[in-house]
């Protein structure tokens, strides 16, 4: 081989690298799927940076069975994944948080404001894959600010919704405004505004969004029955009016009472949605905890989605 085809050969395998590069790095950020490219190109990413670590981050109530959760995720009928841990929320560092490519938090109502900004910053900051459940967050913890914060212009309280925070520090207070970061509000969860039975009942019919492409529920029928009972309900949220980085994937076409003990109860319903932060989907909200989806309706495809979608692999 003489200098010019030798020059010739380290210049394509430079470029062929180079290429390489910028696509894991595409695939990393979350810009495209590695499957939209091809299945070996998943299996090659996996074997150069590692099968994707997720965690699932839990406290101690609220909705949510992350025991269940990390069962169903693992077992091989329904998804197989072998790098799935399991952490208590009081026992996480930012810097934990790093190792992982998807955060799921349930079980976790009492957060403080601080772990509700690691929780941002992990997806803001970090590039993850965060999946919000039920009324996470929805309760102040110990030492938190509990007054009320108003605008001196407007006379209104800015800490309105369980979501929004007020961090007192020694200059100022900062509003975190998670509620924002999802793109909804919280109002309360269903059994508590309606009177559930202990036996699974019919609450409404699931229905996908118009396309039926989106990942997290791609595959299933775009009308489906849904069953809950007291012990295992879900959260009713309602969209940020004009909020363009929220897309609701799954709606509950709710059929039953328009009014509850304090709220109204509109008859549709988000149960599964998803904010656009920059590159990508890369926060996913869910009403339902994923593994009540295939432990009370038998719907396991919401389940093995959440997991294939949010990695990028549907």
């Amino acid at each position: 081989m003489d200098t010019n085809q030798f020059d010739l050969l380290t210049k394509v395998v430079g470029v062929i690298v180079l290429l390489v590069v910028i696509v894991f790095i595409l695939i990393w950020s979350g810009v495209i799927k590695c499957n939209s490219i091809s299945p070996f190109v998943c299996d090659a990413y996996d074997m150069i940076m590692g099968s994707p670590r997720v965690l699932i981050a839990h406290g101690d109530s609220g909705m949510g069975d992350p025991e269940k959760l990390k069962e169903y995720l693992q077992a091989p009928q329904y998804v197989g994944a072998s790098a799935i841990d399991i952490q208590h929320v009081d026992r996480l560092s930012a810097g934990n948080l790093k190792q992982y490519k998807l955060v799921i938090v349930e079980q976790a109502k009492s957060l403080s404001a601080d772990q509700l900004i690691m929780f941002m910053d992990y997806v803001n900051k970090n590039g993850g894959r965060l999946v919000w459940i039920g009324d996470s967050g929805t309760q102040t913890a110990e030492g938190d600010f509990n007054g009320q914060l108003v605008d001196v212009n407007t006379q209104k309280n800015l800490a309105s919704n369980p979501w929004i925070r007020v961090k007192e520090t020694d200059k100022a207070y900062q509003i975190v405004s998670f509620d924002e970061f999802l793109g909804l509000r919280y109002l309360d969860n269903y059994c508590n505004q309606v009177k559930c039975t202990d036996a699974l009942f019919t609450v409404g019919r699931l229905e996908a969004e118009a396309t039926g492409k989106h990942p997290l529920i791609f595959g299933t029928s775009p009308q489906l029955t849904f069953k809950i009972n007291k012990e295992r309900d879900f959260s009713i949220v309602r969209q940020i009016a004009n909020s363009g980085s929220s897309n609701v994937v799954l709606n509950l076409n709710h059929m039953g009472v328009g009014t509850g003990k304090t709220i109204t109860i509109s008859k549709n319903l988000p149960l599964i949605t998803t904010s656009t932060l920059g590159l990508g989907e890369r926060v996913a909200y869910y009403a339902y905890p994923p593994e009540w989806f295939l432990q009370d309706n038998n719907y396991f495809y919401y389940l093995k989605n959440m997991y294939y979608g949010m990695l990028g692999r549907e």
